[in-house]
C-alpha cells in the first residue's frame, strides 16, 4: 500500500500549481503509429513486440482520440505473451477549464488473467495549465463500469464492479526536441476500497526530426486483488519505440 501511495506522489508532482490557460489551438488532426520492444517483469517475463497508433480530432465543441497498443512474443515456439488494449474518447469543450467526457476501453491478456475486460466512463477533467505544442497538465475524475470475463475458471473476483478513476497527467516540452509525459489512474472499487487498482506511466520523447521520433518509457501495474493465485499483483514494462507522427 505504501508503495502504490508513493508512486502515486510522484506522479502528481509533475502537476505544478499554475493557471490555467490557452494561447493558440494545435491542430486539428494528429495522427501517431509506434514499433519497438518492451522487457516485462510480474506476470510475464521477456522481451515483447510492441506496435501502438493511435488518432486525435481536436475541436472546441467536440474532440475524440482512439488508440491501441498490441504487445506479442514467442519462446522455443511457445507463446509467451499477447495483450491488446485500446480505447475511444469523446470530449466536450476540451479547451475549457472544465470538461465532461465519455470513454470506453478494452483490454485483453489471457498471461494477466484477463480473457477480456471492457470499461466504460464517464467523468470531467479539469486542465490547470495548457499551452499549444509546449505544455498540458490536467487532472480527471470518472465514474467506471468493469466487464470482465477472467481467465482462470474458479476465480475469486466478480465479473462486474463500479469503480472511482482519478487521473493526474502532464505532457511538457523541453527545449525543441524533448517531451516528457506522464500519467497516474487510482481506480478503486465503490464495494470494497480494499479493491483497487494503479497505473502509472512515464516516458521521454525525442524528435529526430518533424515527423519522426523515439521514445523511452515505463510503465508500472499494480492489483490489490487478483483472480487467482496464479497471478502477480505486479506487473512492469519498460520500452523503447520508434514512431511516425504527422
Amino acid at each position: 500500500m505504501r508503495r502504490t501511495f508513493i508512486l502515486l506522489g510522484l506522479a502528481t508532482l509533475f502537476c505544478p500549481a499554475m493557471t490555467y490557460g490557452q494561447t493558440e489551438t494545435p491542430k486539428r488532426w494528429k495522427f501517431d503509429l509506434t514499433m519497438g520492444a518492451s522487457y516485462n517483469s510480474g506476470n510475464v517475463e521477456n522481451l515483447d513486440l510492441k506496435n501502438g497508433g493511435s488518432v486525435v480530432r481536436n475541436d472546441s465543441l467536440l474532440s475524440f482520440d482512439f488508440g491501441y497498443k498490441l504487445v506479442y512474443s514467442r519462446e522455443n515456439g511457445s507463446e509467451t505473451n499477447l495483450g491488446v488494449k485500446g480505447g475511444a474518447k469523446v470530449d466536450l469543450f476540451q479547451y475549457d477549464r472544465w470538461s465532461p467526457f465519455v470513454a470506453i476501453e478494452v483490454l485483453s491478456n489471457k498471461h494477466k488473467g484477463y480473457n477480456y475486460k471492457v470499461s466504460a466512463l464517464s467523468g470531467v477533467k479539469y486542465r490547470i495549465y495548457s499551452k499549444a505544442d509546449t505544455c498540458d497538465y490536467s487532472i480527471s475524475c470518472a465514474f467506471m463500469f468493469d466487464r470482465v470475463d477472467y481467465t482462470p475458471e474458479e476465480k475469486k473476483l466478480n465479473d462486474r464492479n463500479y469503480r472511482l478513476s482519478f487521473r493526474p497527467k502532464m505532457r511538457q516540452k523541453l527545449g525543441q526536441v524533448i517531451f516528457l509525459s506522464a500519467y497516474a489512474f487510482y481506480q478503486p472499487s465503490l464495494e470494497d476500497f480494499g479493491d483497487y487498482n494503479v497505473d502509472c506511466y512515464g516516458a521521454m520523447s525525442v524528435k529526430v526530426t518533424s515527423h519522426f521520433h523515439i521514445s523511452f518509457g515505463v510503465e508500472y501495474e499494480y492489483r490489490s486483488k487478483v483472480p487467482s493465485e496464479d497471478y502477480e499483483h505486479s506487473d512492469v514494462c519498460s520500452e523503447v519505440t520508434f514512431g511516425l507522427k504527422f
